[in-house]
């Protein structure tokens, strides 16, 4: 199968490789990508300024539908539309696994950076970091669930309530999340952002931002 790889650290080293299709065990599925989002990480990796496991598939943002699952996986079956956390392995034993805060886990490993990820046909997933999707939530919108998460979990943590007004810097993907989620929350947005950044910000006005500000002008 064709897949977009890191082969060695450093700037650049982006290639298409031809590999094997991945092989799970009892406790993972095989996921077959539908869509897959393209992370701020990922530019960073070609760079040169984000280090990964090379050689490795890139790509953590995806949804797509389960083809095969472990004898252990009871909870999923194939042809479920899933998505997946980035959490591939972890030790299930320090402070922050029992805490379930396994985003910490000193020996974590994740999709696309110590595990081969999803600019790919296929992937595997560990069955703990899967979620069935809704059947109003489509595989495309569903792509970005990863980043959506990293924004809803910035917000929850600054316990917005209806009718505060919040300060988003910035109109990429991620603020543009942020502003959104504030909105269902009831805040009223001031969006700030540069010239070069014009376009997006036009887009916040579309998003229902209630004000955009260009900080240059």
């Amino acid at each position: 199968m064709k897949a977009l790889v890191k082969t060695a650290l450093g700037k650049g080293n982006f290639e298409i490789w031809d590999r094997q299709e991945p092989v799970i065990n009892d406790d993972q599925v095989t996921i077959t990508v539908a869509y897959a989002g393209v992370c701020g990480s990922d530019h960073h990796t070609y760079e040169g300024n984000y280090k990964v496991s090379a050689p490795m598939t890139m790509g953590h943002e995806f949804a797509g539908e389960i083809v095969e699952v472990g004898k252990n996986v009871t909870e999923f079956k194939i042809g479920d539309r899933v998505t997946s956390e980035t959490t591939f392995e972890i030790c299930g034993k320090c402070r922050y696994c029992k805490e379930k805060k396994y985003n910490l886990c000193s020996t974590r490993k994740g999709i696309g950076t110590q595990q081969d990820g999803s600019f790919t046909k296929y992937l595997i997933a560990r069955k703990e970091s899967l979620h069935r999707l809704p059947e109003n939530v489509s595989l495309l919108a569903a792509s970005i669930t990863e980043a959506a998460a990293c924004a809803y979990h910035g917000v929850d943590r600054a316990t917005i309530t209806k009718g505060d007004i919040v300060l988003v810097l910035g109109p990429g993907p991620i603020g543009l999340l942020v502003a959104q989620i504030v909105k269902a929350k009831g805040g009223t947005i001031v969006m700030t952002g540069l010239s070069q950044d014009a376009k997006r910000l036009a887009e916040a006005k579309e998003l229902g931002i209630d004000y955009t500000v260009d900080i240059q002008t």
